[in-house]
């Protein structure tokens, strides 16, 4: 049977300082703009929905929504799990927290966002048959796996990390009678619109230590329109 699946969008901090960042290196939100992120999540009824739409194969959603995706692995590993990783802003991250609100049937106001400029990233890891299932939590639960950019000679470490959900055995795949699993991991970085200029190494490094590589195009990331 399928078990619970829980998922928790990560809330950006409660305060505001608009356009003064004394630390991020990204640029923060004006106020117009975390109007206008606040009144594009009121269009969606869950979080989800927007974390789904920052999926670039999603072509039914707004084009201000869609984030860069990085495939680190196919379903096709060595190790039967397939991991992709997907690169947002604040603007993105806030209307998600926007839908969020409107799916729990509160007021998100701006007062209530801090915006500091981070790159967000949203990896999704899902493992399919017994091999791929069994090793799932030993290296990613529990935030056992880390990630980290390379940008030129230097590495820059997450200034946040969580573990998104954990999804159990989807009614599908029980059917057919094949094992999977799936774990969302959240990270956000403090870089800047320079930093990704030149392309990015993203390494997720998992709980036995295996590292997952791949060159990344992140230019644009960070910019608003």
């Amino acid at each position: 049977m399928q078990t619970t699946i829980i998922r928790v969008f990560p809330v950006m901090s409660i305060a505001i300082s608009v356009g003064i960042s004394a630390w991020c290196a990204g640029p923060p939100l004006r106020p117009d703009q975390i109007q206008a992120a606040i009144r594009e999540g009121s269009n969606y009824k869950t979080a989800d929905r927007v974390l789904d739409c920052l999926n670039e194969k999603y072509v039914s959603c707004d084009r201000n929504l869609k984030g860069k995706r990085v495939k680190l692995a196919s379903a096709m590993a060595a190790d039967g799990i397939s991991k992709y990783a997907i690169f947002y802003n604040d603007w993105q991250a806030v209307v998600a927290q926007s839908a969020a609100a409107n799916q729990q049937m509160r007021e998100l106001k701006p007062a209530d966002v801090e915006s500091k400029g981070l790159l967000h990233v949203f990896v999704e890891i899902h493992a399919r048959g017994a091999s791929g299932t069994g090793k799932l939590d030993r290296r990613y639960s529990n935030e056992r796996a880390h990630l980290v950019l390379k940008i030129g000679d230097r590495i820059v470490q997450p200034t946040e990390k969580s573990m998104n959900y954990r999804a159990g055995q989807s009614i599908g795949m029980f059917m057919l009678g094949a094992k999977s699993g799936k774990i969302a991991l959240d990270y956000s970085f403090d870089v800047s619109p320079q930093d990704l200029q030149s392309p990015v190494e993203v390494i997720l490094i998992d709980g036995d230590g295996h590292k997952h590589e791949h060159e990344a195009d992140l230019a644009g990331v960070l910019d608003v329109n």
